[in-house]
């Protein structure tokens, strides 16, 4: 990869993690887990965006969400088959488009690889459902159980190691 275009993707994802952080500290939160709710509140009234579940039959059977501007109505539309995990994690995730303004975008894969707006608001969803510096205060607190500590975020155990990973903490267990 071009080093010009890699130190534009990582100032991409830093810029989602700070969105994160901001739309964290606007709700209010300041610990895990993060409830979506007090976030919908705020891009209620910052988009007038609104989030709904929908069956499979509206978002169709590979999606797990989708941003959709219908005549200026800003909606998520999320599916409530997958299990609670997916969906916090696929509406955090669709909340990043609408913060990183992708919400004429295509969220289709290119192939195979995720198109860099789905990888921006990947980022973000993972920033703002676990913040890193929540889970390096709780990992050094003595949380160590990937488990426990996924039920706590209302992640699933993969999203988290991923976050972990990314985001340095892998040398506190």
């Amino acid at each position: 990869m071009d080093e010009a275009i890699q130190l534009t993707d990582d100032a991409k994802f830093t810029e989602a993690r700070h969105k994160a952080a901001a739309l964290l500290k606007a709700a209010k939160v300041k610990q895990a887990p993060v409830t979506l709710n007090s976030i919908y509140q705020l891009i209620k009234s910052e988009f007038g965006a609104v989030i709904v579940p929908a069956d499979e039959s509206v978002v169709g059977k590979e999606r797990d969400a989708m941003l959709i501007n219908r005549d200026g109505q800003l909606i998520i539309l999320y599916n409530k088959n997958r299990p609670v995990v997916r969906q916090r994690f696929s509406v955090a995730h669709e909340i990043g488009h609408l913060y990183f303004g992708h919400v004429m975008g295509n969220s289709s894969l290119k192939h195979g690889y995720k198109s860099f707006d789905e990888q921006e608001a990947d980022h973000f969803a993972a920033h703002l459902l676990m913040p890193t510096a929540f889970l390096r205060k709780d990992i050094k607190a003595g949380m160590k159980d990937v488990e426990e500590l996924a039920k706590k975020y209302g992640v699933s155990k993969d999203a988290l190691w991923i976050q972990i990973t990314n985001g340095g903490l892998i040398n506190l267990f």
